[in-house]
Order: C-alpha cells, then structure tokens, then sequence
C-alpha cells in the first residue's frame, strides 16, 4: 500500500505516475504485499502451512514446559513424591541440569513415566483453569465453553484480519482525503492572496485612491480660496479710508461724550444749588425738569454709543 500522490506531482513527473501505477495495480496488493503468480503462491501457503506447524508444536511443547513448572509449586495438585519428580523433570525441560548429571535422575525419569496418568490428569486440569480464564477474556457477558473456545479463538483471528484490512482500506482513503483536503485549502489560500492582492493593488484600489486624491486636492484648493478671499475682505476693512473714517468717527464721538458729560455735570450743580436756594415748591419744580433733562443726555449717550 503506497500513499497517494498529489495531482501536481503526477503532472510534473509523468515517468513517475507510470510506475507508481504500474506498482499500485500490478505489483502491490490492497494490504502492501506483493503481487506473485500462481506457483509462487502456492509454494509461499506451503511454507506458511509449514511454519504454522512449528509454531503450533513450539507452543505446545512451551505450555507443556510451563505446566509442569507450575504443578511442581502448587500444593495439592499432586502428591509430595510426584511433585519432587516433576519439579526435576521440569529443571531438565528448562535446561537447568547439564547432561551428565541426567545419569544420576534415571530413577526419577522412570518414575515420572510410570506416573504418567496422574501427571497428564493434573496437568490437563490446570490448562482446563487457564482456558476457562482466556475464555472468560473473549467474552465477559458470554464466554465460550471449552469445546467451543477453539471456534471463538478462529472467529476473533477472522475478525481481526479483516478488522487489520479494512483499517488499511481506512488509512488509505483517509490519506486520499486529506491530499484533497491539503489541495483545496491551497487553493482557497491562493484565492484568498490574490483577492487581496486585487484588493490593495487592484484596480478598484487605485480607483479609490485616485478618488481620495483628487478630493484632497479639492479641498486644498477650496481652503486656498477662502484664505484668499477672508484676505481681501480684510483688506478692504481696515483700509487707509476705512480707517481714517472710523479715525473721525471717534474723535466726533468722543467730543460729543465730553460736551454731554459736562453738561450733566452741570445740571448736577445747579441741581445743587436749587436745593439751597428754592423751597420745596421750587425745589420740586426744579427736580423734574433736572429729570428731564437728565433722561434726555441719558438717550443721547445711547444713541452716541450705538453710532
């Protein structure tokens, strides 16, 4: 099984799409193995019959070894006597005696094989144990009996291989997918680039600014042309005559200020002068034309300070 390849780098290397197609449909299987003809086939399930055997009779021969290790450390599965022999019998198995000193445990061997019966009854009770525990493990809501565990243990083999072939099939397509994936978000990203490339330099951009400019010379012409003419206004109002005139004008109405304030003053000192002098008749007489006159000379100070 080979990863898929990017349509890009297919395209670009032609060559190379040729054989990765070639080993894709001829050389290489769905699961990664090689595609092989008939008479090699045959020979490669020969040689795995074969070593299926062996591996079945190295397992046996194991649990045979470890059988009998364990019934020689666990009380009351046999009597003290036999226990002995199998504990030797085992360190053999294992070989933890050498061969010359296998001379001196005949007695024990011959014993071992005349205890056979009880041995093996033994020994099948504790792989009974073990298998009733391995069956338990396949299923805890239901386990298999012991006459069915052999099937269960071939079904769960057959679900697992082709549990492992379609978790290849999976991978595939999953790396397929994310090829597409990782080929569309390039896409997507080059669009994106250059929509914002059209954006900044584009040329509704260079519109916009072109708009911008032309509306800022715009205003800075129009504020050129109000200083110019906020310039002139002010010219013609403080001119030479304007200015002279207003000159005049404010003499003429400070005069005129002095004369009405001396006027008042005077009234004020007449007014004091009818108070010694007339009664309260002629006082009042007199007030009321100082009054008069004082509102009149007030009007007239209005009127200067309006002009």
């Amino acid at each position: 099984m080979l990863l898929p390849i990017e349509p890009a780098i297919a395209q670009a290397n032609p060559k190379f799409e040729v054989l990765y197609r070639d080993l894709c449909n001829n050389k290489l299987n769905s699961d990664g193995t090689s595609v092989v003809d008939g008479k090699a086939q045959k020979e490669r399930e020969t040689l795995s019959q074969e070593l299926h055997k062996a591996r079945v009779e190295s397992a046996r021969k194991e649990l045979i070894r470890n059988g009998l290790h364990s019934l020689s450390y666990t009380p009351d599965a046999l009597p003290e006597e036999l226990q002995e022999v199998v504990a030797t019998v085992s360190a053999i198995l294992e070989g933890q005696i050498a061969d010359e000193d296998r001379l001196l445990l005949q007695e024990d061997l011959a014993k071992f094989q005349s205890n056979l019966k009880p041995i093996t009854k033994a020994l099948s009770k504790a792989h009974r144990v073990d298998a009733a525990l391995l069956a338990g493990l396949l299923d805890l809501d239901d386990p298999p009996t012991l006459e069915t565990l052999p099937q269960a243990v071939a079904k769960l083999k057959d679900s697992t291989s082709g549990a492992r072939s379609t978790t290849a099939e999976i991978r595939l397509a999953l790396a397929r997918e994310a090829s597409d994936l990782h080929a569309t978000y390039r896409k997507i990203m080059e669009a994106g680039i250059r929509i914002l490339e059209q954006t900044i330099h584009g040329s509704v951009a260079r519109g916009t600014k072109a708009k911008a400019d032309y509306l800022a010379v715009v205003a800075e012409g129009m504020s050129k042309k109000l200083e110019l003419q906020h310039g002139q206004l002010m010219s013609q109002v403080y001119s030479t005559d304007v200015q002279e005139t207003l000159h005049i004008r404010a003499a003429s109405v400070e005069k005129e200020t002095r004369t009405v304030k001396t006027k008042v003053r005077e009234a004020e000192e007449r007014l004091e002068e009818y108070r010694k002098a007339a009664g309260i008749e002629g006082m009042a007489r007199e007030y009321a034309e100082i009054l008069k006159e004082t509102e009149r000379v007030k009007a007239e100070i209005e009127r200067l300070q309006m002009d």
